[in-house]
């Protein structure tokens, strides 16, 4: 298989064979033999090791180099513009989106926003490819991003980075894409495990959220992966929950239904946290100015409210352990719920490289600490802390706004470190979920790839008949012919194309129908002197273009007919036949 990168010039040496031909073999070789010796399941699992190894590595540097940036922006930053005062924080968010953009826009476009679309993007319509230059530029431009001040999170870029890893060693070892898909799925759920020491959560977020399968050939290999990165991580980061809080009481389960509240309210949040994501994004990306003044007026708005609330700032995980530990007011939470959502859509809107998932942490926390104030004020004896709340509708949005729940379960008792909340996380992450789902389609993530045309749905379907839609297996060339060829003209036409079906189009050049050299030899042999247009049957049955090809063979049979007229919004763009589907099924692995 040929896959689009790394592969070096062809040069040829002195027994006549190019080089990159012996190192195409001397790797693919390597899988080869390895399978010899070992069964291949065995094999993907040394191969999970080597990205989990590499994958918790690399969550460890990009927590430093993120450090790195925070040191050189607001400390040397604030010592050297000093005699700004308060004020010196604007600049921050300036220099950093300006960089960043310019960074992105030249080397690694894929790399702007929040990544993880970029991955399921990658795993449904380029075989699992990732560009390796995707790993360092990422990392450097998320870390620049948080560094600076912009207001995302840091598992977006953990998981495009330990993705593009596991990609790239697939690539150089030629793997077939059923297991490339494996190892970049590895790498996802390997970076979100060291990153928030959540190797059950990582195994989850690869499973649900990048592959949308929990098939036992994906999850095995995809577990050695965070169980190694996540012993790295502890190594380097230390073993505590990545949000250490209180063992609160929950309360008993006839007051049950506050959670029920908090759920549905992490819901309808959830819904809105897309929608103003993607609706300021389309701002931006309505605005006919450069890319690099869409980046200085967005950074400028995230440093002019950091001013005043310098809490929505990077990460913001120190806010969100002080709403966990009942240390903020219900203004206040209030407040940054509102301004984080505004500045983390700002952000990546104006070119910011970063994450999605710790925003939704962060207003969630935001989110359940205002409901939880508001009850304690109203029911004080009810017996439940606001920081259990707002610990339990964290898991909420984030349930919501990815239409995960079982992720967003496992990832929020790992965080925590205290199970006594399972059962209410549970009831609010179910009950977001289901709500965002029925008033979404899409989620947070696959939002993005909608808007591009990419149904992830359909590309995820084990039906293969289901998952390819009738314009993807339209044929792009064809022999075609006016309505008013001849029968002679149309066998000559055949007889020098060899093709066995031509598309016939009217006067105006619109597709009408489709007729087969058989028809074409018959009417010949019957001696009949009229045209192609005259042997389209009466009634031509039609089907959109975003059919499946399971639909398109129902239709079939529905109207006992070999090819149906594929339209766009009524305009016919050519026919697809049975030989059509035939072909496009067996192109697909």
């Amino acid at each position: 298989m040929n896959y689009q990168s790394g592969n070096p010039a062809q040069k040829v040496d002195n027994s006549g064979e190019g080089t990159s031909n012996k190192w195409f073999k001397q790797r693919s070789g390597l899988h080869s033999r390895l399978k010899m010796v070992f069964p291949e399941p065995l094999v993907l699992l040394f191969y999970a090791v080597l990205i989990g190894v590499v994958a918790g590595y690399g969550a460890v540097g990009f927590r430093k180099l993120i450090n790195l940036f925070s040191v050189i922006f607001f400390q040397y930053g604030t010592h050297g513009l000093s005699f700004l005062g308060r004020y010196n924080v604007i600049l921050f968010p300036v220099i950093g989106l300006a960089l960043v953009s310019t960074i992105v826009k030249y080397f690694a476009p894929e790399a702007k926003g929040h990544g993880i679309p970029e991955v399921m993007a990658a795993i449904a319509e380029k075989h699992s490819i990732i560009r390796p230059r995707v790993v360092i530029v990422k990392a450097v431009a998320s870390a620049i991003t948080i560094g600076s001040g912009g207001s995302v999170g840091r598992e977006g870029p953990i998981v495009q980075i330990g993705s593009a890893f596991g990609s790239v060693f697939g690539q150089f070892l030629h793997l077939q894409e059923r297991n490339l898909r494996v190892l970049v799925a590895c790498g996802a759920g390997a970076g979100i495990a060291a990153t928030f020491n959540a190797p059950v959560g990582g195994v989850m977020f690869a499973t649900e959220v990048i592959l949308g399968s929990l098939a036992l050939q994906n999850f095995t290999a995809i577990v050695i992966s965070c169980v190694v990165s996540a012993a790295i991580g502890r190594i380097y980061l230390g073993n505590h929950p990545a949000f250490p809080m209180p063992i609160y009481h929950t309360g008993d389960f006839k007051v049950y239904w506050l959670f029920v509240i908090a759920g549905v309210l992490a819901g309808l949040f959830s819904v809105l946290y897309i929608k103003v994501l993607y609706g300021i994004e389309d701002w931006f990306d309505h605005r006919t100015w450069p890319y690099w003044v869409k980046a200085l007026f967005g950074a400028l708005i995230i440093g002019v409210i950091g001013v005043w609330f310098p809490q929505i700032f990077g990460v913001g995980y120190g806010t969100v352990d002080l709403a966990l530990t009942n240390h903020l007011s219900l203004s206040l939470l209030i407040v940054l719920l509102v301004l984080k959502l505004f500045a983390t859509s700002v952000t990546i809107a104006a070119g910011g490289s970063g994450g999605v998932f710790s925003p939704g942490l962060y207003m969630g926390s935001m989110l359940g600490g205002a409901i939880g104030v508001t009850f304690a004020h109203l029911f004080p004896n009810m017996g439940i802390s606001p920081g259990s709340v707002a610990a339990i509708t964290m898991a909420g949005v984030f349930a919501g706004s990815a239409q995960a729940p079982v992720t967003s379960i496992m990832m929020l008792f790992e965080m925590t470190g205290d199970y006594g909340i399972i059962l209410p996380i549970m009831i609010t992450s179910v009950l977001s979920a289901t709500i965002a789902g029925t008033l979404l389609q899409e989620n947070i993530y696959t939002m993005k790839l909608a808007r591009r045309g990419l149904n992830i749905r359909r590309k995820r379907e084990p039906n293969r008949m289901k998952a390819i839609s009738v314009g993807e297996a339209l044929a792009e060339e064809r022999l075609t012919m006016p309505a008013n060829t001849t029968v002679v003209q149309a066998w000559d036409r055949f007889s020098q194309s060899g093709e066995w079906f031509a598309v016939v189009r009217n006067e105006q050049g619109i597709v009408v129908g489709s007729v087969a050299r058989a028809q074409v030899l018959e009417a010949l042999n019957s001696h009949y002197e009229g045209t192609v247009g005259n042997l389209l049957p009466e009634n031509i049955f039609r089907i959109d273009e975003g059919a499946s090809l399971a639909e398109a063979l129902g239709d079939m049979r529905k109207h006992n007919v070999t090819y149906l007229l594929v339209t766009r919004e009524d305009m016919p763009l050519g026919v697809i036949g049975s030989s059509d589907i035939i072909h496009a099924y067996r192109d697909v692995e």
